[in-house]
């Protein structure tokens, strides 16, 4: 799976968990649910001839995470993450 592949795959698991626990709860939320965003490694790590790679990984997610912004150090790392709340979202009961 492919860096690109790994991030929809983040994004997809994260909208069927929050069309859950839309269709099965109060609805508590914030404005800024599902935002993910990303950050690349800096000028002199590119300059000392590293290429350019996804650096953090960061999302917004006061439903599904256990704080409001979660940052992690790697796509792989993200995902990893993400698999486990779209787990605990889609077998709670509401």
């Amino acid at each position: 799976m492919t860096g690109l592949e790994k991030l929809r795959e983040i994004v997809r698991l994260m909208d069927e968990a929050y069309d859950h626990y839309f269709a099965t709860s109060d609805g508590h939320c914030k404005t800024s649910e599902g935002y993910v965003g990303l950050g690349f490694n800096n000028y002199f790590e590119r300059k000392a001839g590293e290429p350019l790679r996804v650096a953090q990984v960061e999302i917004y997610s006061y439903v599904l995470g256990p704080s409001r912004s979660h940052y992690f150090g790697s796509v792989d790392e993200a995902l990893a993450t993400v698999r486990e709340w779209h787990r605990n979202e889609m077998s709670a009961d509401g």
